[in-house]
C-alpha cells in the first residue's frame, strides 16, 4: 500500500514536470527576465544608441522589446498569480487583496507601453504623460509592496532575531527609500525637461547625475538616493554569501568564492573608478566613464541574479511531500528577485527618443510582488505545517535559518495573539467576580506555549502510531 502511494506521488511529479503549461510558463518567465535585462542595459547606453543607430532600426528594436515583453509577461503574470493564490486560504486577506490588484496594475502598465509603441510606429512621437504614468505607477506600487515587506521583516526580526533576517530588513528598507524619494523628483524632471510630445528632435536628460553640488535640488535628491545603491549592493552581497555558504560543499569552496568574488570585484572596480572621475564628469553616463559605469552596474546585477540563483538552489535541495507548495514559493522569490534587479537598475531618460529602459522600469512592481509573495507564503507554509518544519531542521533546506526563523516568528506572533485573547477573557472573568488578577501576560504566554507543545507532541505521537 505504501509502495503504491509512493509510486503515485512519483507519477504526479513526473506529470507536473512534463506538463506543457508548466514548460510554457517557465519559458515565458525566462524570456521576460532576459528581455527586461536587455532593455535595462540598453537604457545605460541609450544616448549612444539614439545618436548612432538609424531611427527605423531603433523603432524596430524598441517595438520588438515591447512585443516580446507583453506576450511573455501576459503568460508569466497568470501563472505566477495562480501559484500564489492556490496556496492561500481565506484568512490571508491582505495577500489575497494584493494578488487581485497586481494583475490589474501590471496589465494597465503593459497597455500603456503598447500605446506608446503604437504612437512611435505611426506618429514618430509619443505622449510624455504615458511614459510618466507607466513608470510612476510601477514605482509607486513597488515602493508600497517593499514597504509592506520591510514591515514584515521588522515583525520577524523582533520575534526571532537573526542576522540574515536583519540584512533582508535593511535591504528591503533601502529599496523602498531609495526609489520612494526619487519618484516625485524623477517625474518632475521628466515633465519639465520634455515637451508634451517626444520625438527625434527632443533633448535627452539623464536624471542620475554624478555631482549634485552643481545641480538643482531635484537632481541632488536623485543623485544622493542613487549613490545609496552602493551600500545596498554590499548588503545584498553579504546576505547572498551567508545563504550560499551552507551550500558550498555541494559545488565546492573554490567555485563558491569565484561566483561570489566576480560580481563584488566588478562592483568595487566600477564604483571606485567613478568616485575617482567625479571632479571631471557631468554624469556617470559620460562616454569617458561609461566602461566603469557598466562595470558597477554589471556587478550589482550579477549580485541580484546570484541571489535569485540562491533561492533556486534552496528549492532544489528541499525534500518535501508532493502536496507542499514551498518549492513553488521559493521559485517565485527567485523570479521576483531577478525581475526586481533588472527593473530597479533601468535608467529611462526624460525626453529620450526612443525611451529604452522604460519597459524594464515598468516591471518593478511585479518583481517586488513576486519576491514578497514568495517569502511571505513560504513563512506561512512552514509555520502551519509541523512536518515541514521538521524537514527543514533535518535537511539542508535552509541552514542559514532564514525561512526557519521567519516561520518561527510567525508562530510566535500567533502565540502572542492567543495570549492576548486568553488574558482579556481571564480579566473579564475575574473582574465580574470582583477579584483582582495576579496572573501576568508572561505567565499566560508560558502556559499557552506549554499547552501547545504538549498538544503538538500528542499529535506527533498519534501520527507516528498510525503509521
Amino acid at each position: 500500500m505504501i509502495e503504491d502511494t509512493d509510486q503515485n506521488l512519483i507519477k504526479k511529479r513526473r506529470l507536473s514536470l512534463s506538463n506543457p503549461d508548466s514548460k510554457i510558463s517557465s519559458a515565458s518567465i525566462l524570456i521576460l527576465i532576459g528581455t527586461l535585462l536587455f532593455d535595462s542595459l540598453l537604457s545605460d547606453v541609450s544616448s549612444m544608441i539614439n545618436r548612432d543607430l538609424p531611427e527605423s532600426t531603433r523603432i524596430v528594436l524598441f517595438s520588438t522589446i515591447v512585443a516580446i515583453t507583453s506576450l511573455s509577461a501576459g503568460i508569466a503574470i497568470i501563472a505566477s498569480i495562480k501559484k500564489v493564490k492556490s496556496g492561500l486560504d481565506t484568512k490571508n486577506k491582505d495577500l489575497l487583496l494584493i494578488s487581485r490588484g497586481i494583475p490589474f496594475i501590471q496589465y494597465s502598465i503593459i497597455a500603456l507601453l503598447i500605446l506608446i509603441t503604437l504612437q512611435i510606429i505611426f506618429a514618430m512621437q509619443y505622449l510624455t504623460v504615458l511614459l510618466v504614468i507607466s513608470q510612476g505607477l510601477s514605482w509607486l506600487t513597488g515602493v508600497i509592496l517593499m514597504g509592506i515587506m520591510s514591515f514584515k521583516f521588522i515583525q520577524w526580526y523582533k520575534a526571532k532575531r537573526n542576522l540574515l533576517v536583519l540584512l533582508y530588513l535593511v535591504s528591503s528598507l533601502m529599496f523602498c527609500c531609495t526609489l520612494g524619494v526619487t519618484i516625485i523628483p524623477q517625474t518632475s524632471i521628466t515633465i519639465q525637461s520634455s515637451s508634451f510630445y517626444v520625438n527625434s528632435h527632443s533633448t535627452e536628460v539623464k536624471p542620475f547625475q554624478a555631482n549634485p553640488e552643481t545641480l538643482s535640488s531635484m537632481f541632488a535628491i536623485i543623485s544622493v538616493a542613487n549613490w545609496l545603491v552602493l551600500p545596498l549592493a554590499y548588503i545584498v552581497w553579504a546576505a547572498t554569501a551567508i545563504m550560499l555558504n551552507h551550500y558550498s560543499k555541494i559545488f565546492g569552496r573554490v567555485k563558491y568564492w569565484i561566483i561570489l568574488t566576480i560580481p563584488l570585484l566588478s562592483l568595487l572596480a566600477g564604483s571606485i573608478s567613478l568616485l575617482f572621475f567625479i571632479p571631471s564628469m557631468n554624469s556617470i553616463f559620460d562616454q569617458q566613464v561609461m566602461f566603469y559605469t557598466m562595470l558597477a552596474f554589471g556587478g550589482i546585477l550579477g549580485e541580484g541574479f546570484l541571489l535569485s540563483f540562491t533561492f533556486i538552489l534552496i528549492s532544489k535541495n528541499i525534500q518535501v511531500n508532493a502536496d507542499s507548495k514551498l518549492k513553488d514559493y521559493l521559485r517565485l522569490s527567485a523570479i521576483g528577485v531577478a525581475i526586481l534587479f533588472a527593473s530597479f537598475f533601468a535608467n529611462p531618460s526624460a525626453g529620450s527618443y526612443l525611451p529604452f529602459g522604460v519597459v524594464a522600469a515598468s516591471f518593478f512592481a511585479f518583481g517586488a510582488y513576486l519576491f514578497f509573495a514568495g517569502i511571505y507564503s513560504s513563512a506561512i507554509s512552514i509555520a502551519s505545517d509541523s512536518s515541514l518544519r521538521r524537514t527543514i531542521r533535518k535537511s539542508l533546506l535552509d541552514p542559514s535559518k532564514l525561512l526557519d526563523n521567519i516561520a518561527l516568528a510567525d508562530i510566535n506572533r500567533e502565540l502572542e495573539k492567543h495570549t492576548d485573547d486568553i488574558l482579556q477573557k481571564h480579566r473579564q472573568t475575574v473582574g465580574e467576580a470582583g477579584i483582582e488578577s495576579s496572573i501576568s501576560k508572561s505567565d499566560i504566554r508560558n502556559y499557552v506555549s506549554e499547552a501547545m507543545s504538549e498538544l503538538q507532541k500528542a499529535r506527533e505521537g498519534k501520527s507516528s502510531n498510525e503509521r
